[in-house]
């Protein structure tokens, strides 16, 4: 959801504020920067869940590996956001 909402946002910071948000950065655009780290630490979070519900055999099958798409769906965007530079400080 966070990270939906992150696109979601920096779309709509960029068409109502213009083409300089990125330049002034003014408030919306740095809650909206912010957001990337926050797409990261749960990254982070889901994926250490995700491997120690396959280790300890935590829910059913099909709920570990929904948790395991999900982490490697926030791993992949994690990733996409390091490459475009919005998880540089």
């Amino acid at each position: 959801g966070v990270s939906l909402g992150f696109v979601v946002l920096f779309v709509f910071v960029l068409e109502t504020e213009g083409d300089l948000t990125l330049l002034t950065r003014p408030l919306s655009m740095q809650v909206t920067l912010s957001l990337p780290f926050l797409v990261a630490a749960l990254t982070l979070v889901t994926t250490a869940g995700s491997l120690l519900a396959w280790r300890y055999r935590y829910w059913s099958l099909a709920t570990r590996i929904h948790q395991t798409i999900l982490a490697l769906l926030g791993l992949a965007f994690s990733w996409q956001l390091w490459t475009l530079g919005f998880l540089t400080p």
